[in-house]
């Protein structure tokens, strides 16, 4: 969806992290851990984007878990792990990193991935 909308990773952050996502994840509302769906979190991170027909067009693809999908999982998994706020965790570790190490981790256990964002240990 980040492509479809054509933000780049540095904007993608932003939005997240200025919206009402962050903090209510940290806080362990289940409404937003696992209550609501990708349409609607991308609504309240981009509430003055006119989104209806990019993001028709992101829910009409086939799913498969790409490098978006693969950043928020690893997001939420150090986020939890560590409980630390998500700001805290792109400090070190800023999403336009992430997503260049898919390629090289994304296989890898969520362990030693975790190790390597919260620890900052490898540069990919």
């Amino acid at each position: 969806m980040l492509w479809n909308l054509k933000l780049s990773p540095d904007e993608a952050q932003d939005f997240f992290l200025k919206s009402i996502i962050p903090y209510q994840i940290e806080i362990g509302n289940p409404d937003f851990l696992c209550g609501k769906s990708g349409y609607e979190l991308a609504l309240l991170a981009l509430p003055n984007k006119s989104l209806s027909e990019e993001l028709r067009q992101a829910i009409e693809e086939p799913f498969y878990p790409q490098e978006e999908y693969w950043c928020g999982y690893v997001l939420a998994y150090c986020q939890w792990k560590n409980n630390v706020a998500f700001s805290q965790i792109f400090e070190n570790f800023p999403l336009e990193r992430l997503l260049a190490s898919y390629h090289l981790l994304h296989e890898t256990d969520i362990t030693k991935i975790e190790g390597i964002v919260m620890h900052n240990s490898v540069t990919p």
